[in-house]
Order: C-alpha cells, then structure tokens, then sequence
C-alpha cells in the first residue's frame, strides 16, 4: 500500500492525567529515546522481551501514524517474586514503556507500577511496585532531568 492511500489518524487531545500512568516528555530525538530507554533496562539487567512498532502494523492496515514503540520487558527473577505473591498478578507482566513522536515532541508513556501492584494488597507486591517505580524514576531523569512523582504508600 502506498502512503498517498494511507489515512492520516488524528490524534485526540490527552484526557486529564490519570494517577495510574506516568508521562514524560524527552529531551531526546525519538530514536535517542528508544536508546536511552533500552540502555537503562538493559543496564539494569532486564531483559527487553518484545518491542511493537505499532506504525509499521498501522500502515498494514492502511493508517498513518507517528512514530511509536512499545517496549516490553521484564526478568526471570521478578517472574519467580511475583508469582510468589501472587500468582493471579502475573496478568501485570511484562511491563511495558512507550514512545511517541507527537509533532516535535518525544513523550515516554508507562503505567505506574506502585500503582499497579497496589491492587493486589500484597506486601511482595507492593515492595516489586516500588522497585520498578524506581527504575521508571532513574529512565525519567535521563531523558528529562526531572522526576516522577514519589510511588504511593501502600
């Protein structure tokens, strides 16, 4: 399909920020992001498990999009944590950021993960929460020079 077929999708304005996601918008170019995110993951050694580039399957549908990646990731040791707290939150993995090119912008979207552990009301799952907010909070510094918000109190 050529792009003069494609249909450009009109982005809608983002609703109010919701507590359980987290954005930041990139000091970086959209591919300096995608590095610094995937250096900061793998730096941490977490393993990169899939990465979607929903404007390539977009385009196989006939639709035009920004670029965008999701990135999903995860590691062994979490699994064994999390399905020892809980076996029902294996739903949650793996966990995911992503990356958008919005006009001259670069923003990194993820869900917060204190937030999403918070639900189980699980201690072990809480404290796993708590560890990947803290990941998500030293990727947010690289790319931004600002911080998140602190995690929730359980």
């Amino acid at each position: 399909m050529s792009d003069q077929q494609l249909l450009a999708v009109t982005y809608a304005r983002p609703g109010a920020e919701h507590p359980f996601q987290h954005v930041v918008r990139s000091r970086l170019a959209f591919e300096q992001t995608i590095e610094a995110v995937r250096g900061e993951l793998l730096g941490n050694d977490l393993w990169i498990i899939h990465e979607i580039d929903p404007q390539m399957l977009l385009k196989r549908g006939g639709y035009a999009i920004g670029r965008t990646r999701q990135i999903l990731f995860f590691h062994p040791r979490y699994m064994v944590r999390l399905l020892g707290a809980d076996p029902l939150a294996l739903l949650e993995a793996p966990l995911k950021a992503v990356v958008m090119e919005e006009g001259p912008d670069v923003t990194v979207r993820w869900f917060r993960p204190d937030v999403l552990f918070e639900k189980y009301r699980n201690d072990g799952l809480a404290e796993l929460g708590r560890e990947f907010a803290a990941l998500y909070e030293v990727i947010a510094r690289r790319l931004t020079q600002q911080s998140c918000p602190a995690p929730l109190e359980p």
